[in-house]
């Protein structure tokens, strides 16, 4: 199995989305979810969130709040599925709780880390593919790229 562990803030949206939009609008950047498409059309890998919003959304559809409901009903919109999450633990270290996630699922056979944070990934930051979203969109063609790179031709461990 191959997962993508997906940050929103600045990776599905940017400074420069949150000057343009408007009232209309999310707090999602809707073109940065083709991109997304893309890497799982092209590696067939499946979304884990690890973005703080991840604490609105759950496997059980019963136990999804609005927005866990609007994050569904917008990724549909793009043939988008989440997959799973990571769990959420008091140090709040997402390294940490990639990891944790990792250790529990053993059948990953490849991975990579969709985030805007820069630092703090220790063994895991081989698998990063770090978006800025001061200077651009977010996610954008080269992490594309880059993902499908790092989910398709990677050695198996």
């Amino acid at each position: 199995m191959k997962i993508i562990f997906l940050d929103f803030d600045g990776v599905l949206n940017s400074f420069q989305y949150d000057c343009q939009r408007n009232s209309e609008q999310g707090n999602i950047d809707e073109t940065r979810l083709p991109l997304l498409k893309q890497i799982i059309d092209e590696t067939q890998a499946k979304i884990v969130l690890s973005t703080s919003w991840r604490k609105h959304w759950d496997k059980n559809e019963k136990l999804r709040d609005t927005i866990g409901r609007e994050i569904d009903s917008l990724f549909l919109k793009f043939q988008l599925e989440i997959f799973d999450k990571t769990p959420i633990l008091p140090s709040n270290d997402r390294a940490e709780e990639i990891q944790m996630w990792l250790d529990q699922h053993q059948t990953v056979v490849r991975f990579v880390i969709l985030d805007d944070i820069r630092f703090g990934w220790g063994d895991l930051q081989e698998y990063l593919v770090n978006t800025n979203p001061r200077i651009g969109r977010g996610l954008e063609n080269r992490h594309t790229q880059k993902a499908i790179h790092l989910l398709n031709d990677k050695d198996e461990p």
